[in-house]
């Protein structure tokens, strides 16, 4: 995995107990194949995304449990996906990515319902922790 696109954790420090879908959707073709392959590699299901319109298609088709969304897309961007996913009257866990560090941009972002936002290059170690959060949630919903 190149260092600028995700940052490395080691395979065997994952363990998700419920397999669950993920959508990752991100317009930059080396950051959604190194995000898959982390996530594949750690037990998860995975379908992906290039665009905004894409990943509506797939989230009205597949109904994954958690959207990873990067906020920056051509077309629809993942806040307006994630607003559209929650409009579909699917209960999902939303989680952004984003390269924008101003503040003010990552409070608004929290009016689509993400519980969480991560500066790419995203770091493994934190997705690994919110998903670990996010499966819990969906045990319990």
């Amino acid at each position: 995995m190149s260092e600028q696109a995700v940052q490395e954790v080691p395979a065997h420090e994952v363990e998700f107990e419920m397999r669950a879908c993920v959508l990752v959707a991100d317009d930059d073709p080396v950051q959604l194949q190194e995000m898959v392959e982390f996530l594949q590699a750690n037990g998860l299901d995975v379908i992906t995304a290039a665009d905004g319109h894409e990943a509506i298609e797939r989230i009205a088709s597949e109904r994954p449990r958690i959207l990873m969304l990067d906020v920056n897309m051509p077309g629809w961007d993942g806040v307006r996906v994630a607003e559209a996913a929650r409009n579909l009257n699917h209960k999902v866990i939303v989680m952004l990515m984003t390269a924008e560090s101003e503040t003010y941009h990552y409070a608004s972002l929290a009016d689509c319902g993400a519980v969480a936002v991560f500066r790419k290059p995203v770091q493994l170690a934190k997705i690994t922790d919110f998903l670990r959060s996010a499966l819990g949630q969906a045990d319990a919903a």
